[in-house]
C-alpha cells in the first residue's frame, strides 16, 4: 500500500485522492452513507477510485457545460503547451484549477445523490436496477474519458512534431 501512495504524483493526489476523500467523508457526514471499507488500504483505494470517477465526470460533463455557458474560458492548448515551457508555475496552477473543478463536481454529485436517494424509494424500477445503471454509466464515462485522453495525446504529439520541425528549419 505504501508503494501505491509513493507512486502517486501531486497531480493524482490533488485531482483524484483528495476529492475522493472529500466526497467519501461528505457522504458519511452529510448524507449518512457509509461505505463498507474494512481497512486503511481499502479506504485509500476506494477514495482514489471515487476521486478518479469524479475527475472524469468533471472533465467530460461539468467543464463542457461551464464552457458552453461561458462561465469559464480556456487558452487554446497549443498556447498552454508553449506557455508551460516558459512559466512552470502554470502547471501548478492548472493542477489547483482541476482540484477546484473536482471539488465542484463532488458537491454537485452530493446533490444528485440526495435526489436519487429520494427517487429510489418512489420509483421501484430504479431501486431494483441501480447497480446495472451504475455499471453502464461507468462504462460510458470511461469510454469517453479514453476518447478524450487519446485526442489529448494526439494533440501533444502534433505540437511536439511541429516544434521539432520548426527547430530543424531554423538550423
Amino acid at each position: 500500500m505504501n508503494n501505491f501512495i509513493e507512486k502517486l504524483g501531486t497531480y493524482q493526489i490533488m485531482t483524484n485522492l483528495l476529492p475522493g476523500v472529500f466526497f467519501g467523508t461528505s457522504l458519511k457526514l452529510l448524507l449518512g452513507i457509509t461505505l463498507p471499507i474494512e481497512n486503511i488500504g481499502e479506504e485509500i483505494i476506494v477514495y482514489y477510485f471515487m476521486g478518479f470517477v469524479i475527475n472524469r465526470i468533471s472533465s467530460l460533463i461539468v467543464k463542457p457545460i461551464l464552457k458552453k455557458c461561458k462561465f469559464i474560458r480556456e487558452a487554446p492548448y497549443p498556447d498552454y503547451f508553449k506557455a508551460v515551457k516558459i512559466d512552470s508555475k502554470i502547471d501548478v496552477l492548472s493542477e489547483t484549477n482541476n482540484y477546484f473543478r473536482a471539488l465542484l463536481t463532488s458537491s454537485l454529485l452530493l446533490i444528485v445523490i440526495s435526489i436519487v436517494r429520494i427517487s429510489i424509494w418512489k420509483i421501484k424500477w430504479i431501486s431494483s436496477n441501480w447497480k446495472w445503471m451504475s455499471m453502464i454509466f461507468l462504462v460510458i464515462l470511461f469510454l469517453f474519458a479514453y476518447k478524450k485522453q487519446t485526442k489529448f495525446i494526439c494533440k501533444r504529439v502534433e505540437i511536439a512534431n511541429e516544434q521539432q520541425t520548426s527547430e530543424v528549419q531554423i538550423r
